[in-house]
């Protein structure tokens, strides 16, 4: 268990509300943001990530007229994320106006949800809503989201993985392996997610904040 986070509370406070601000004024910008920030190998290159991605899809009107083989845009930006061959692809389906669906033994399936049912999930703080469109099915990635879209909520990232479990000097040499497997775990990812949610209440904090809060004292 960490301790509270209350160097940067003002920050945190602060953060969230420019959040739910940006979601209330245009969800497609917070969806860009909630990518560039689940997508990008190194912090650094956050910035980068995010400018290519508005510029190749500034809307969703845009990117819904834009995603049409062959026409689809390039975004040089994309070598920078973990999946550079699906992070446009993603984009685009996520842009979707209308469900994609399939006939399975007489019944229609959603095999992809539309944009409207990823921005009102975001809207409502869905966690469960957001996790069955494509991109965000894993753990950090509906958590980073709903982060961006101002929601309460814990990410379990490199950096609050570090924070919450210490690790030696031994241990360094497997912790982004060990990241990466905590993070595709369901059990572990929530227990530690968990952890901080509670942390967060015995410090009386909104945990959205403890979570900037925590973030800046790194």
């Amino acid at each position: 268990m960490g301790t509270c986070c209350t160097k940067y509370l003002d920050l945190g406070k602060k953060y969230m509300d420019n959040a739910k601000a940006r979601t209330d004024r245009s969800p497609w910008d917070t969806f860009i943001y909630g990518v560039a920030l689940t997508m990008t190998r190194k912090a650094s290159d956050h910035a980068e990530v995010l400018k290519d991605l508005k510029q190749a899809f500034p809307d969703v009107e845009k990117a819904q007229k834009s995603c049409v083989p062959p026409g689809v845009p390039h975004v040089s930006a994309a070598e920078k994320t973990y999946h550079p061959e699906r992070v446009v692809e993603a984009m685009c389906e996520n842009a979707r106006q209308l469900p994609l669906e399939e006939k399975v033994d007489s019944k229609v399936r959603t095999v992809q949800p539309s944009w409207g049912h990823l921005s009102y999930s975001m809207e409502q703080c869905d966690r469960e809503g957001i996790r069955k469109h494509y991109l965000f099915r894993k753990q950090k990635g509906p958590d980073m989201l709903l982060l961006e879209s101002g929601c309460h909520v814990p990410v379990m990232d490199r950096w609050m993985l570090r924070r919450m479990l210490k690790p030696t000097p031994e241990q360094e040499e497997t912790f982004s392996e060990d990241v990466l497997r905590i993070q595709r775990s369901h059990q572990q990812y929530g227990l530690l997610r968990d952890a901080v949610i509670e942390e967060a209440s015995e410090c009386q904090v909104p945990v959205g904040e403890h979570h900037v809060s925590c973030w800046f004292e790194r």
